[in-house]
């Protein structure tokens, strides 16, 4: 027979509907990664998407203004990377 105040003495008061917890209020290192994370990712996908539609587009190889485009991708990267660890050390709030 399993011992049911065992399993209860891990965390009690789980099933309690008036346990407290206390109300934690959002981190301003969660909010500005969560902005990180959202300008890093749409760069990225700026830079991928214009920078080699533009390399296949242009002919002769030319250098287009539009080709500089594909410099925002490790740019875009770099601050989404940033984005998501500052969003895990914030307790992803």
């Amino acid at each position: 027979m399993a011992n049911t105040e065992q399993d209860d003495e891990f965390e009690p008061g789980i099933q309690d509907p008036y346990r407290y917890e206390p109300k934690v209020r959002a981190s301003g290192l969660g909010q500005f990664s969560k902005w990180l994370l959202i300008i890093g990712a749409v760069m990225t996908a700026i830079g991928v998407i214009g920078g080699f539609s533009t390399m296949f587009l242009v002919k002769g190889g030319g250098h287009s203004i539009f080709l500089d485009l594909l410099m925002l991708a490790p740019a875009g990267f770099l601050i989404a990377f940033t984005g998501i660890t500052g969003w895990v050390i914030s307790g992803g709030k």
